[in-house]
This record gives C-alpha cells, structure tokens and sequence, in this order.
C-alpha cells in the first residue's frame, strides 16, 4: 500500500495513520507497529523540516511485509541526505553539553532492524525501514520497488 502526500507538517498525522493502519490490516505485532509509527515519524519530519526546507514537495510511503519483518520505504525529491551515515550522537555527554539535533536518527537506529538509503534511478531519495515483526511468517505482500539502484 502506498501513499503520496504534500511535505508539510500537518500532514504527519495522515502519515502516521496511514502506517499504522496498512501494518494493522498486514496482521502486525503491535510494538513492532508503534516502534515503526516513531521511526516513520522522525524520518518524515526530517524530510520535510530538514530536506524540503519549507519548499513545497510530495512525500510517497509505503508498507508492506516482507517474511518477518515489517517494511516501510519513504522517498522524496529533497536534496540528498544518506541519514544512514550520520554518527551516532554521544548520549554519555550530560545533556547541557550534546548538541543540538541527531537524537532523531538515533531514535530510528534503535526502534528498527535496519536502515537502508539509497537514489531511485529516477533521482529520489528511498529510505527502507525495517522492524521484524516476531508474530509474522512468510507473507504474499512485500514492498517492491523496481526502480532501485
């Protein structure tokens, strides 16, 4: 299932609900799905804060299984940013010292299996997010995207 949606914060709630609604109907854990509604969330705010800038842009999203694991794919037309690279923050500092931003990322790293980014062959960014699902077997309905790289 998927969905496209203007880039504007108002719009996450729709995002949010949409996720969680296709993991529901896929028969998902509920802690595998609320795990994966925070990292989504962080993801998509990132996007359209960070990436679109406040310019106008379209978020797509979507979910599927794939065997065990629930799979979400966000991809977007913000100028590229690989979050998979960024460096974990140094969650030992006292918070007074850390700087600002990258708890974000650090949230989707710890509430997913896997982060994958990568560009579509159409130039759009892809971010996969994966979060094994212990209640789910093998399942007919997986994310495809045919355009990767």
């Amino acid at each position: 299932m998927s969905l496209r949606i203007a880039a504007d914060v108002k719009n996450l709630v729709i995002l949010r609900r949409f996720v969680e609604g296709a993991a529901a109907r896929g028969g998902g854990d509920p802690e595998a799905i609320a795990d994966m509604l925070i990292a989504m969330n962080e993801a998509a705010t990132n996007i359209i804060l960070h990436g679109y800038q406040g310019r106008p842009g379209i978020v797509e999203v979507e979910v599927g299984y794939n065997g065990d694991a629930l799979v979400v794919a966000l991809r977007d037309r913000a100028p590229e940013f690989d979050l998979t690279s960024a460096p974990p923050p140094d969650v030992t500092l006292p918070l007074e010292r850390r700087p600002l931003g990258g708890m974000g990322v650090h949230m989707m790293r710890q509430l997913t299996d896997e982060l994958i980014h990568r560009t579509t062959t159409d130039g759009r960014n892809e971010l996969i997010l994966v979060r094994k699902d212990a209640r789910k077997s093998h399942s007919s309905q997986e994310v495809t995207n045919g355009d990767r790289r």
